[in-house]
C-alpha cells in the first residue's frame, strides 16, 4: 500500500511516490490491463488524485472513461456504466435494454441479477473489443455508491483484466458501507490490484504549504493551530488560509461553509450524524448518538469514524465552534426542533443533569412527556441559583406553555417574579391573571404577597389593597401577615395596619419570609423608633444572608431596606461597602434590577458625601440597568439623587429635566417619594422658587408625621424647611424647626445636627456664630459630607470677617473653595472665590513655613488644608484614620495651631 498526501498547490504533491501510477499506465506488458484502488477519508483528495491519473493517461494515449457515483443514484440500474460509455463516445446501442430504467417487452424492469450478469458479460466483451484498438482507462469515483448493476459489471470487468488492455482506477472510502460488498471484497483480496491511500496532510506538508502561502518561517504554534483546526483536511485548510488572509480569524462563511460542503458531497448519514452531534454538544455513546440521529447504530459508528479520519472532527468533537454553528444554522427549523426533542428524551432517560435536558426542551418541538414540565421547573431553579434570571424566565415560560390549567397559577407566579428581577415592566403582563388566581384561592400566601408587592411597585394601589383585604380575611396566616405589615410600614406606611402584634413563635413564619422580618425590622427601628446606634450589626446580618442567585421572594427589596437602614443611620462607609459587594455578586448584567437598586443606593450615598459627579454617574447607571418607567413607584430614589446632584453642581437645566419627569401618583405616597419631594424642594430653593420649595419640604414633614416615621434620617426636611423660611425672611419659623431638630434624641454628632447648627448660626450673634459654625465644621469633617462642609466653611469665613479675623477668614474661604471644587459645586465655588475672582494656584515649591514638618506630616497637612477628611486622607495614604489624627496633632503642635482651619495657605498650595 502506498500513501499519498495531496498538496493544495499542485494536483500531485511534489515528491509524492507516484511510481505505482507510472507502473499502472506505462510499465505493464502489452495487451494486459490493471486495477488501482484509491482510498482515503472523505474530502481528503481522492477525486483530485483520480483527475490527475486521468490527465496523465490521456497524455499517454489512453481513451479515458470517467464516472462519478452518487448516493441518490444508487437505485438507477446501470447508471454508472451509462456514464462510462457516454464518456467514451460509444454508440447508444451498446447500452443494455434495461439501462437507466428501461423495460423489456413485458413491461417489467430488466434488473434481475442473472440478467445483469448476462448483460454485463456482453458489455465487458464490447469494452475489451474497443480496448484492442486503443488502451482504455476506466475511472470511477465514490465506488461505494455505485448502483448494483454497475457494481456487478465492474466486478466482471476486473476479473477480465488479464484478457484486455483496460486499466481500471476506482476511488472509495473504506470506512463506509458499500452498495455491493462483494466488489469491495474482491478488490481488497486480489493480489494484482494496486492500492493507493490518500491521507490527511501531515504536519510537515502542512507547514510547507503555510510557509509557501504566508512566506518566511512560521512559528511551530501557528502550524500546530492550523493543524488542529483543519485536522489536515485539505478543504478545511484551504478555507482557513483564505479566512486568515481575509480577516485574520476563522469565518463562518469560509471555514464553516467549507465544513458543510464536505458533508453535502457525501452520503446523508454523515450529515445526519454530524447534525445530531451539533445538537447534543455532549459526549454520548455511539448507540445513543444513532438514536438521536435516527440511524442504525452500526451505520452511525461508521459515519463517526469517517468524519474523524477525514479530520473534519476530533474524537466526535468539532474542531472549531464555527463548524458547529454553521451546521445548526443550515438545519431546517423543524428538523432541529425534532433533534432537540430526541436529545431531551435520550438525556432524560440516561439521567443527565436537568439543566442539560432543559436546554434541549427549550429548543425542541412539542414534548408531551409528563416529566418535561418538572424538568423545566427544576432547571429554572438551578438557573436562578446560577444567577441567570434570563435563562430561568425562558425555562418558566416554556413550562407555563405545557402546564395543565390547575398548574398554571403557581408557575405563572414564579415567572412573574423572575421577570421582575429582569425588568419590572415586563412582569406586569401577568398581574391580571395572578390577581384572578389569588382571588380564587389558587395561589399560596407567599405568591399572593409577591403579587401585592408587584402591584404596589406598579402604582396599582387599589388592586393591592383589595388583595390585602382578602388575605387579611384568610384564617391561619396571621404570622405571615404580620411580616407583610412590617414591610408595608417601611415602604407604603399608609397601607400598614398599626398595632399588629408579632407572632408568639417567630419560627412559625413561613420559609419564604426568612429575610423579610429582619430586613423590615431593621429599617423600622430607624424609621419609627430611631434606634440608629443598634443598626449596623443587625443590618449586616440581613445582608450576609442575601443570596444574589437564589429565588427568594422579594429579596432584592429586602436588601435595599437593609442598606437604606445603614444610610439613614449615617453608616455610609458600611453601606457603600455592602453595595459594592452586592453589585459584584450580581455580575455584569444578568440581574439588572438587583444592580439598579444598589447603584441607586450608592448614588444616595454619594449625594450625602458630597461626591456629586459620582452621584450623577451612579444614578444614571441605575436608569441604564432599569429604565425610569420600570422603576415604578420607587423611581423617587434615583431621581432624587440626580436632581440634588445636578442642582448643587449648578446644572439647573439637567436638574429641571428630571424635576419635570412625571412619576406615578402613587410614587408620592411611599417612602421613596420623599427623596423626590425633598430633591424637588432643593431645586426650587436653588432657583429662587422659595414658596414652592417650602411647600415640598413641609409636605415631606407631614407625610413622615402621618406615617409615624419621625424617628428616621430619611430626608432632612426640618433643616431644609428652616433654610427656606430664612430665605423668606421668617426667622421665627426657622428657629422653631431648628430647635425641634436639635431637640430630637440621638442626634448629637450626626449630620442633621451640623446642618442645624449652620442654620442656627444665621440667627445668632457674631461670636456665637463662630462657635456654632466651628462645631458644624468638625461634625461634617467627621461625617465626610464635603458639600455641606464647603457651605459651613463659607459661612465660617464670613463670621471670621465680621469679628475682624480677616487672615483666618481668607484661609477658611480658600479651604472651602478647595472642598467645593472637589465636589464640582460650581455655584458654591463662585461664592467662595477670593477677592478679585482669581482661583487659588499651586505654589512651585515647598513653602518655608512647612520645612519643620516631616514628609508624611506635610502630605497629611496639605490634604487636610484643601478639605480632605481624615478618612479620605487615610485612604489616599494607605494608613488608618487614627494615624492621620496623630499626624495632624503633631502638625498643629509644630506650627502652633489649634484647628484645621488655621493651617497655612501655602500648605494647601503645595503639591505632594
Amino acid at each position: 500500500m502506498t500513501s499519498y498526501a495531496p498538496d493544495l498547490v499542485n494536483v500531485i504533491a511534489e515528491g509524492a511516490d507516484s511510481g505505482i501510477v507510472d507502473r499502472l499506465l506505462a510499465g505493464r506488458p502489452a495487451g494486459r490491463g490493471g486495477t488501482l484502488l484509491v482510498t482515503g477519508p472523505v474530502a481528503c483528495g481522492k477525486t483530485t488524485v483520480l483527475r490527475d491519473i486521468s490527465a496523465n493517461a490521456g497524455e499517454r494515449g489512453f481513451s479515458v472513461l470517467t464516472a462519478s457515483c452518487a448516493h441518490s443514484e444508487r437505485e438507477l440500474p446501470f447508471g454508472v456504466m451509462a456514464q462510462l460509455l457516454r464518456a467514451g463516445g460509444f454508440p447508444a446501442d451498446l447500452l443494455p435494454s434495461g439501462c437507466l430504467g428501461q423495460q423489456d417487452a413485458d413491461g417489467a424492469p430488466e434488473t434481475g441479477e442473472a440478467e445483469i450478469v448476462r448483460r454485463g458479460d456482453r458489455l465487458c466483451a464490447r469494452l475489451i473489443e474497443a480496448a484492442a484498438r486503443e488502451p482504455l482507462l476506466v475511472v470511477v469515483d465514490d465506488l461505494r455508491h455505485a448502483d448494483l448493476a454497475s457494481a456487478i459489471c465492474l466486478a466482471q470487468l476486473i476479473r477480465r483484466m488479464d484478457q484486455s488492455a483496460i486499466t481500471v482506477v476506482l476511488g472509495d472510502d473504506l470506512t463506509l458501507r458499500p452498495s455491493y460488498p462483494p466488489l469491495r471484497a474482491e478488490l481488497l483480496h486480489r493480489p494484482e490490484v494496486g492500492h493507493l491511500e490518500v491521507e490527511p496532510l501531515t504536519p510537515e506538508v502542512l507547514g510547507a504549504i503555510l510557509a509557501q502561502r504566508f512566506g518566511g518561517d512560521l512559528e511551530d504554534r501557528c502550524v500546530t493551530d492550523f493543524g488542529k483546526v483543519s485536522g489536515g483536511n485539505p478543504v478545511l485548510l484551504q478555507a482557513l488560509i483564505e479566512d486568515y488572509a481575509e480577516c485574520g480569524e476563522v469565518r463562518d462563511e469560509g471555514y464553516g461553509r467549507a465544513f458543510l460542503s464536505c458533508l453535502y458531497r457525501n452520503e446523508p448519514i454523515l450529515l445526519a450524524t454530524v447534525r445530531a452531534l451539533a445538537v447534543l454538544d455532549t459526549d454520548v455513546s455511539d448507540a445513543e448518538l444513532a438514536r438521536v440521529a435516527g440511524t442504525e447504530p452500526a451505520l452511525g459508528t461508521q459515519a463517526l469514524r469517517a468524519v474523524n479520519e477525514a479530520g473534519l472532527m476530533h474524537a466526535g468533537s468539532f474542531r472549531h465552534e464555527s463548524a458547529r454553528r454553521c451546521v445548526l444554522d443550515e438545519m431546517p427549523s423543524r428538523l432541529r426542533a425534532d433533534l432537540h426533542r430526541r436529545a431531551a428524551e435520550l438525556l432524560h432517560d440516561t439521567g443527565a443533569p436537568v439543566v442539560t435536558v432543559g436546554r434541549h426542551l427549550m429548543n425542541a418541538g412539542a414534548v408531551d412527556a409528563p416529566w418535561s414540565r418538572d424538568v423545566l421547573l427544576e432547571a429554572a431553579d438551578l438557573a436562578s441559583i446560577a444567577g441567570n434570571a434570563g435563562a430561568a424566565a425562558e425555562l418558566l415560560e416554556r413550562a407555563l406553555s405545557s402546564c395543565a390549567p390547575h398548574e398554571r397559577p403557581a408557575v405563572e407566579a414564579r415567572l412573574a417574579e423572575t421577570e421582575w428581577r429582569l425588568d419590572p415592566a415586563t412582569s406586569a403582563r401577568h398581574l391580571g391573571a395572578l390577581i384572578e388566581a389569588a382571588g380564587a384561592g389558587d395561589l399560596a400566601v407567599s405568591e399572593s404577597v409577591s403579587v401585592v408587592r408587584q402591584l404596589l411597585w406598579r402604582g396599582r394601589v387599589g388592586e393591592a389593597q383589595d388583595l390585602l383585604a382578602r388575605l387579611r380575611e384568610t384564617p391561619g396566616i396571621d404570622d405571615e401577615l404580620y411580616l407583610v405589615d412590617q414591610w408595608l410600614t417601611c415602604t407604603y406606611p399608609g397601607l400598614a395596619r398599626r398595632g399588629v402584634r408579632p407572632p408568639a413563635d417567630r419560627g412559625a413564619a413561613a420559609a419564604w419570609a426568612v429575610s423579610l422580618p429582619r430586613a423590615s425590622g431593621v429599617l423600622a427601628d430607624v424609621l419609627v423608633r430611631g434606634r440608629s446606634q443598634e443598626i449596623r450589626p443587625r443590618a449586616e446580618e440581613v445582608l450576609r444572608e442575601l443570596h444574589v442567585a437564589h429565588r427568594v421572594t422579594g429579596q432584592e427589596e429586602d436588601g435595599l431596606l437593609a442598606v437604606l437602614a445603614l444610610i439613614y443611620a449615617e453608616q455610609l462607609d458600611v453601606a457603600d461597602s455592602w453595595c459594592d459587594d452586592l453589585l459584584g455578586a450580581a455580575g455584569p448584567s444578568r440581574l439588572p434590577v438587583w444592580r439598579s437598586l444598589f447603584s441607586a443606593c450608592k448614588a444616595e450615598i454619594a449625594v450625602r458625601r458630597g461626591d456629586l459627579p459620582d452621584a450623577v454617574s451612579l444614578a444614571n447607571q441605575a436608569f441604564k440597568e432599569v429604565s425610569p418607567a420600570s422603576w415604578g413607584t420607587a423611581v423617587g430614589l434615583p431621581l432624587g439623587a440626580l436632581i440634588v446632584a445636578y442642582t448643587r453642581m449648578g446644572k439647573f437645566g439637567e436638574a429641571a429635566r428630571y424635576v419635570d419627569q412625571s412619576i406615578p401618583a402613587a410614587g408620592l405616597k411611599n417612602r421613596y417619594g420623599l427623596h423626590y419631594l425633598h430633591a424637588r424642594g432643593t431645586f426650587s430653593l436653588a432657583t429662587e422658587r422659595r414658596q414652592a420649595a417650602l411647600a415640598d419640604f413641609l409636605l415631606c414633614g407631614d407625610l413622615i408625621d402621618t406615617w409615624g416615621l419621625d424617628g428616621s434620617g430619611l430626608v432632612p426636611w426640618r433643616t431644609s424647611a428652616a433654610e427656606a423660611w430664612l430665605s423668606l425672611g421668617n426667622r421665627d419659623q426657622a428657629k422653631r424647626l431648628i430647635h425641634e431638630q436639635l431637640a430630637r434624641p440621638g442626634s448629637d454628632g450626626d449630620r442633621s445636627r451640623a446642618l442645624s447648627l449652620r442654620l442656627l448660626a444665621e440667627t445668632s450673634s457674631a461670636r456665637r456664630r463662630l462657635q456654632l459654625l466651628s462645631e458644624a465644621v468638625d461634625i461634617l469633617e467627621e461625617r465626610g459630607d464635603k458639600y455641606e462642609l464647603a457651605r459651613a466653611l463659607r459661612d465660617l469665613s464670613g463670621a471670621c470677617y465680621e469679628v475682624g479675623e480677616h487672615k483666618q477668614a481668607r484661609r477658611v474661604m480658600r479651604r472651602g473653595w478647595y472642598v467645593a471644587k472637589r465636589c464640582e459645586a460650581e455655584p458654591l465655588c463662585e461664592e467662595l472665590l477670593p477677592a478679585g475672582g482669581e482661583e487659588p494656584a499651586a505654589a512651585a515649591k515647598r513653602p518655608e513655613g512647612a520645612k519643620q514638618l516631616t514628609d508624611t506630616e506635610s502630605r497629611v497637612a496639605s490634604l487636610a488644608a484643601i478639605g480632605y477628611t481624615n478618612r479620605e486622607i487615610a485612604g489616599r495614604l494607605f494608613v488608618t484614620p487614627s494615624t492621620v489624627e496623630q499626624h495632624l496633632t503633631r502638625v498643629f503642635r509644630k506650627l502652633g495651631l489649634k484647628r484645621r482651619e488655621e493651617l497655612p495657605d501655602e500648605i494647601g498650595f503645595w503639591t505632594t
